[in-house]
């Protein structure tokens, strides 16, 4: 008799304790159960911890500062390594699998192929719109993002496509293939760390979408197709400066992630400053001093350099007097090995020690 497939899911949260919880009862109620459930928390001030005190099958691990989604699933990782796995499920705070959405990825003929490290449900919205772009392929483009989103006959319920990216909106990672890639950049903080990450396994090990298996994403700002009106939708969006943060970060981990994935030429990324540029001067407030600070993000993405100021003291950065010696110097530090999380109620570390 074949034992069952152990599985670890990896939860990753900041100040999202209703979604959070919603997350975790449909993680709850699949079909086939999971061994383990690894909550990381971003030191939410919201009652997160509280809110988590004894819940069965739920170790919350809270960290010392808000470090992005990128820290969270790093020390998330690092953690699940030291169990005992066949399987990482991994997800934001704002996703709800179907009830049978782990036991579909399972039963994918693609589990049992040794080569397959990742297997991926369908994203949708609650409203059951498809949001093609957390899954799809790797293209080198002028102008456009790198990534091509995944087609709606991709994403068909029997269907089952190799994909070049996903994010970590619920795909199921083997364990010997997250020991062989190490751990998440947390240095990227937000945005394309899962790119990033999963690109390190190599072309030998492979990804796949699973059409029959789905989970739903709470974005509260999707982009709801991929084609060119939901395109522009999103590139067009008016973002204020104090939330600029995000852009600016995203926009580095894209030139950093292409460039060290093969498939973004100098000319290339000069092409994509261009189209942010762009919309800097199109949309955005205070032009100036966001173009200065695009270019910078930008020329950090090509060197791999990473400066993260805290979101909470991103508004500093519009009335400061010399605006990128501010972000340099308040950026957020980040020591040569992964820091301990503030408390654990894990259990104690095996003496293995996964590779990062």
């Amino acid at each position: 008799m074949v034992a069952p497939m152990r599985v670890v899911a990896v939860v990753v949260t900041y100040n999202r304790r209703e979604l959070l919880l919603e997350c975790l009862d449909a993680i709850a109620r699949q079909s086939a159960p999971v061994a383990d459930v690894l909550v990381v928390d971003n030191a939410s001030t919201d009652g997160t911890p509280e809110a988590l005190r004894g819940r069965a099958g739920v170790t919350c691990v809270r960290l010392e500062r808000n470090g992005g989604g990128a820290e969270g699933f790093h020390h998330g990782i690092r953690i699940a390594l030291e169990r005992e796995s066949d399987w990482l499920w991994l997800m934001d705070d704002d996703c709800v699998p179907a009830p049978d959405a782990l036991e579909r990825l399972l039963a994918s003929p693609r589990a049992a192929d040794p080569a397959a490290a990742v297997l991926a449900p369908v994203v949708k919205d609650p409203g059951g719109r498809l949001l093609p772009i957390n899954r799809g392929h790797v293209r080198p483009r002028w102008f456009f993002a790198p990534l091509v989103a995944a087609t709606a006959e991709e994403q068909a319920h029997g269907a089952e496509t190799e994909i070049g990216f996903s994010s970590f909106v619920g795909p199921l990672l083997r364990t010997d293939a997250a020991r062989a890639a190490g751990l998440p950049m947390r240095e990227m903080f937000i945005r394309f760390e899962d790119v990033e990450y999963l690109q390190r396994l190599g072309p030998e090990r492979r990804m796949w979408l699973v059409g029959a298996s789905e989970i739903v994403h709470k974005d509260p700002q999707p982009v709801a197709g991929a084609d060119l009106r939901a395109m522009w939708g999103d590139y067009a969006q008016r973002i204020p400066f104090a939330q600029q943060w995000k852009r600016l970060y995203g926009f580095r981990n894209l030139i950093y992630t292409a460039r060290a994935g093969g498939y973004l030429s100098a000319p290339q990324a000069l092409s994509q400053f261009a189209v942010q540029a762009l919309r800097t001067l199109l949309f955005h407030e205070r032009r100036a001093r966001t173009l200065v600070l695009l270019a910078a993000y930008g020329l950090d993405g090509w060197r791999g350099r990473f400066r993260n100021v805290p979101p909470a003291r991103w508004g500093e950065v519009a009335t400061a007097r010399r605006p990128l010696a501010f972000v340099t110097r308040e950026a957020m530090v980040y020591d040569s090995a992964p820091a301990t999380p503030a408390s654990s109620r894990a259990p104690a570390p095996s003496p293995a020690t996964p590779r990062g």
